[in-house]
């Protein structure tokens, strides 16, 4: 006996996880930059704008400037992200 709706079903489960698959786009990858970054300063790093974002294989590099340091942080397509801070030349 076949069950009628059992390929609904299978549809049903694997439409929203197709979303989780997806890459990332720009936009994304700057929102989560910018709230990775907002936690690493938790207030101390003063007034950070937004530089250059750029795609390189699987990951995008976000770059900040602060009046003291540069930001670069470093989004992975699953979402993980990772600050490094560089000092400014003066």
């Amino acid at each position: 006996m076949k069950r009628p709706f059992g390929g609904a079903i299978i549809l049903l489960t694997c439409i929203p996880l197709a979303g989780c698959f997806a890459p990332l786009s720009t936009r994304e990858a700057q929102s989560i930059a910018s709230e990775r970054l907002t936690k690493y300063c938790a207030g101390k790093c003063g007034a950070v704008t937004l530089g250059r974002t750029q795609r390189i294989k699987s990951r995008y590099l976000v770059d900040f400037d602060a009046p003291r340091q540069r930001f670069t942080v470093i989004v992975e397509n699953d979402g993980n992200a990772k600050v490094t801070a560089w000092a400014k030349d003066k």
